[in-house]
Parts: structure tokens; C-alpha cells; sequence
């Protein structure tokens, strides 16, 4: 419940940018992260909270907090139909599943589905997204015709439309006219950030399409958080074809075509085949990579053993402790009379067991979005090397800060975190726009994770930092060895072993269990 009062903060402030005042989405998420404060103020203050409200806790709570989160992933999965069958379950007013469709439009744009889109505008100011999903379809005479509002941050995204309407029809003065207006309405109006990222990409379009490269190339080397890299890229591609520098154009066109999402391919696609160049191969975009997804199942699987080890053994005492069998074989412990409590493959083998479902879900959660990420950034080798160094920190940092202490530490979060580590490490030093706004919401998580941390009674602070520090140290370092697959391939093979050879201990002690 602390975790939902925290979410729920900032799914209140998430939920009013989408919806008016205090209508149907922002309300209901003020009153989950309200009642979700009160159950643990219920808590905290001694008082029992009634049976009648465990519905409310575990049903009622997460998924009004959780909502809008749930609609962006299964759009972002094309479980459009999902989406839309879970906003109409839990929103009743226009005004409510209006708020949550803004959500999956939004996804939908990003992944070039013109006509997913254009079948969930909302009822109600929808024009602006009627215009973009026009556009990324190339209906460029309907673009114009929409009606546009003047006003608001949000309404350049309409106007951008307008100017790559005008762009493709070869109305370019209009354009100007138009580009101009924008320009004129930021700096007097609202000065945000969509319209200033609006107001650049239209600027940019024009210079492309009078082949001012320099220019272009200018105006999109500071960081435009928010644009997707096909789309810059075709911009200058568009740039350089134009000015004459067709192998450069070439280049260029086929890292967008890489870059793009299956519903933005075609019009490259048309430039490609006309410079005769081959396709290239698109950038997959899974759940993650191999060792990714094989590191999530083989922890999903040492679960599943937890569970049948503790089933057949049951607890054990220890130092007036009852400690459950498979924490006995395999969790880092302080100052518990266990077997081979101080050993060493414990820094390790503590990632392998977990204090419940929720915790392993969750855990499995986070490696996943972003294991995929440094995966893909930086290969297996890398990922399973910042893992198992931010476990082992993990333990380590525990040992120390909490040395005087009775600890029982387990879970994969500090590996998790190692992970997060190394790829902080990675795009703290980086200029791209991308990195930038990944950089914002990799140290807003820690935060958030901190303060958990120090709020929820049994959850290692010590041990989360560690994991940090672990990834950290390995991101740097590996920034400072020579790029190449063979120091991967030997991170990746020593980082194995060590886990393989903690693993064969835990084996030993469990069977060495009466």
C-alpha cells in the first residue's frame, strides 16, 4: 500500500494532464492513492482495518492506480482490442474512457498504426490526433481539412500536420505561412515543450525540402526528446537528397528505414527502391534479447524449486528464528546459526530465492524492460557481468552497513539494479535525445525505489544501493576497455561461472537438509 500511495502520486499528476479538472480518470486515481494513505495510516497507527475492506486493498486500489499503465502496455503489445475492453470495463463516462483511448492513440501514432488510431479518437478534442493519424496514413488533402485548435501545448502537433501536408503537397510558401505562425504563437503563448519540439521539426522540414543540410543538420543536433530517430533520420536523408549527396541520402534513408516502426516503412521504403538500394534488415523490437529473457525464466524457474524445497521441508529454527529451507541453502545471512552462513557463493545464491510471488514479479518485471535495454545497448556478456557484480555489492554493501544486524537478504533486486546501474553508467555520458529522457526516468526510479526502500519495513536499502554501486562500477569500466566481442564473451562465460558454481552449493546444502 505504500508502493500504491507512491505510484498513485504520480499517476494523479499523469492523469489530470490527460483528462479536465476532476472528471472520471483523475478522480478515481485520487480516491485509489487516498484510500491506499488511509489503509496504511490504519496501519502505521495501530488500528485493524475491517475484512470489508481487502477487496479495496487488493483488487480495487492497484487497479485504478495501475489502469492507464496496464491500457499503454497492451497497446504497445497491439492488444488493441484489450485495451479498449479494459477502459470500457473500469471508465463509465465519456469523459473517462476518453482520457484512457488519449493513451492508446498516443501508442499508436508511435508505432505508425494510422488506422488504430483513427478508430479511438476520442469523442471529444480528438482533432489534433485525427490530423497526426492522417498524416502518418499520407491522406495529406484530409490533414488540411481538419479543424485545428489554437491553443494549448498540445495543439503544435496539429499544426506540425499541417506543415508536412503542405511539405508533400509542394505548397511550400503556405508552409512557411504556417511554420512562421507556429514560431509566432510559441514564443508569445505557451513556450512548452511539444510546441518547441514542433516548431524545430517544422523548421526542419522546410530546410530539407530547399536541401540547406547544414542547416538541418543544425537544427537537430540538440536533443528533441520525445522524436523517434526514423524520423530524424529522414529528415536529413530527405535534406542531403535534395542538396545532391545521394549516397549520403542513401545512408541515411536506410538507418530510418532500420529505425522505423512496420506503419512508417512504406514511404521509405519508396526512396529506398528509388536510389536502387536494398532493404535493410529492421531493428526487432521483442521483449528483450536472449540472455534477457533466459535470465528471467531460469530466476522464474528457481522460484518454482523455492517453492517445492519449502513445501517438502518446511521452516527451521535458528537463533529463535524460523528460517524457511530454502533461505537455509541459499539466502545471505548476518549472524544466524546456518550452514556455511559467512561463505562466499552466498553473495550470489541469494538472488536465486524470493520472500513471495509479488516480490519475484516484480523483480522479473523490472530485469526485463530493462535487461532489454542494456542488452541491446552493450550484449549478453555485458548484462550478465553488471547482474552478477550488482548482486555480489548487493551482499557486500549489506555486510558491511549492516554487520552488528540478524539479516536474511534475499531476492534479485540487486542484480536488477546492477543492470539499472550499468546502463545509468552508459547514458549519463551521452548526448542523444533518447538517452536524455531515459536518464531522467532511470534516476527517478531509483529515487523512488530509495524511498521505498526506507519506508517498507524488510525491504535492504543496503542492498538495492549495492546493486547500484555494483553497476555503476561496472558500466564505467566497461567504458574503459576496448570495444569487441571477446571481453564480452569472457564477462559474460566468468559471470556464468561464478553463478553456476554459487548454484552447486546451494544443491549441496539443500540435500545436506534433514
Amino acid at each position: 500500500m505504500i508502493g500504491m500511495t507512491v505510484m498513485g502520486v504520480y499517476s494523479v499528476a499523469w492523469s489530470r494532464r490527460l483528462a479536465p479538472g476532476w472528471s472520471e480518470l483523475p478522480l478515481k486515481t485520487t480516491l485509489a492513492t487516498v484510500a491506499a494513505g488511509a489503509l496504511v495510516f490504519l496501519d502505521l497507527s495501530g488500528a485493524t482495518p475491517g475484512g470489508r475492506t481487502s477487496p479495496l486493498a487488493l483488487v480495487l486500489i492497484p487497479l485504478y492506480v495501475l489502469a492507464p499503465l496496464a491500457v499503454t502496455a497492451l497497446a504497445r503489445a497491439r492488444a488493441y482490442g484489450a485495451a479498449d475492453a479494459l477502459t470500457s470495463v473500469l471508465y463509465w463516462t465519456s469523459a473517462g474512457r476518453d482520457a484512457v483511448r488519449r493513451l492508446t492513440v498516443q501508442v499508436a501514432l508511435q508505432r505508425g498504426d494510422a488506422d488504430a488510431a483513427l478508430g479511438r479518437l476520442p469523442e471529444r478534442e480528438g482533432e489534433v490526433m485525427r490530423a497526426q493519424a492522417l498524416a502518418t496514413r499520407g491522406a495529406w488533402h484530409e490533414v488540411l481539412e481538419v479543424p485545428l485548435p489554437e491553443e494549448g501545448d498540445g495543439a503544435f502537433l496539429g499544426s506540425l500536420a499541417r506543415v508536412e501536408a503542405l511539405v508533400a503537397l509542394d505548397r511550400l510558401r503556405e508552409a512557411d505561412v504556417e511554420a512562421r505562425d507556429m514560431r509566432e504563437r510559441w514564443e508569445r503563448e505557451t513556450k512548452g515543450p511539444i510546441g518547441y519540439r514542433s516548431v524545430t521539426l517544422a523548421e526542419a522540414r522546410l530546410d530539407a525540402e530547399r536541401g540547406n543540410l547544414r542547416r538541418v543538420r543544425d537544427t537537430l543536433s540538440d536533443p528533441l526528446p520525445g522524436v523517434a530517430p526514423d524520423v530524424l533520420y529522414a529528415i536529413v536523408a530527405r535534406a542531403a537528397d535534395v542538396a545532391g549527396e545521394l549516397d549520403t541520402a542513401a545512408r541515411l534513408y536506410a538507418e530510418a528505414y532500420r529505425h522505423a516502426p512496420e506503419g512508417r516503412r512504406g514511404p521509405l521504403e519508396r526512396e529506398l527502391r528509388r536510389l536502387d538500394e536494398p532493404l535493410p534488415a529492421p531493428i526487432r523490437r521483442g521483449l528483450g534479447g536472449k540472455a534477457t529473457i533466459g535470465l528471467a525464466a531460469t530466476l522464474a524457474a528457481l522460484f518454482a524449486a523455492q517453492w517445492a524445497l519449502d513445501a517438502a521441508f518446511g521452516p527451521y529454527l535458528a537463533g529463535g528464528f524460523a528460517v524457511s529451507a530454502s533461505n537455509v541453502a541459499s539466502a545471505f545471512v548476518l549472524n544466524l546459526p546456518i550452514p556455511d552462513g559467512d561463505a562466499w557463493w552466498r553473495f550470489l545464491s541469494y538472488a536465486f530465492v524470493h520472500a513471495g510471488v509479488i516480490h519475484v514479479g516484480f523483480n522479473l518485471w523490472v530485469l526485463v524492460d530493462i535487461g532489454r535495454l542494456y542488452e541491446g545497448r552493450r550484449g549478453a556478456g555485458n548484462l550478465l557481468g553488471a547482474f552478477t557484480l550488482g548482486t555480489a555489492m548487493g551482499g557486500y554493501l549489506t555486510s558491511v552497513a549492516q554487520a552488528n544486524e540478524t539479516v536474511v537478504l534475499v531476492g534479485a533486486s540487486g542484480g536488477v539494479l546492477g543492470v539499472a546501474g550499468a546502463l545509468l553508467a552508459d547514458v549519463v555520458r551521452s548526448r542523444a535525445s533518447g538517452d536524455r529522457a531515459l536518464l531522467r526516468g532511470l534516476l527517478q526510479w531509483m529515487v523512488l525505489i530509495a524511498l521505498l526502500s526506507v519506508a517498507i519495513p524488510n525491504v535492504s536499502l543496503w542492498g538495492h544501493a549495492g546493486g547500484v554501486v555494483g553497476g555503476l562500477l561496472w558500466g564505467f569500466a566497461r567504458q574503459g576497455l576496448p570495444a569487441g566481442g571477446r571481453i564480452d564473451a569472457v564477462a559474460g562465460g566468468l559471470a556464468v561461472v561464478a553463478l553456476a558454481l554459487a548454484f552447486s552449493y546451494v544443491v549441496r546444502v539443500a540435500l545436506a537438509l534433514p
